[in-house]
């Protein structure tokens, strides 16, 4: 489906996210040991060798923060009262967003109140 239309995706996406949908009879299930070297075989058969593969690996993760990395990333550390942080870490729960992208987008927020967002 890779140059499949939006209808053709809200299509499938319906099909799959509707509980009556009955599921394929699972063939072959591998776990352990045997699920990791399946799962790396397949990784080295999309990306046509190990050394291929080992690459795109060493690239994966998280960009860096800003549009060029050029080494680690500025740290800003504050702390703030007991019932700031406990309200924060229920904005973490109910957003699902990790500590720092919620310190990253508030630190937005003040500069673009301030007129100094980039």
């Amino acid at each position: 489906m890779v140059n499949a239309t939006d209808a053709q995706f809200e299509t499938l996406a319906n099909r799959i996210t509707d509980p009556s949908t009955e599921l394929p009879t699972p063939v072959e299930v591998a776990s352990g040991g045997v699920a990791a070297e399946r799962g790396h075989a397949l990784m080295v058969r999309e990306y046509g060798s190990e050394e291929s593969l080992d690459a795109v690996l060493r690239t994966a993760g998280r960009p860096k923060v800003g549009s060029v990395s050029k080494g680690k990333s500025p740290v800003v550390r504050g702390s703030i009262a007991e019932t700031d942080h406990a309200r924060f870490e229920l904005l973490m729960q109910r957003t699902g967003k990790k500590e720092s992208e919620l310190v990253r987008e508030a630190v937005h927020l003040l500069l673009e109140r301030n007129h100094s967002a980039s």
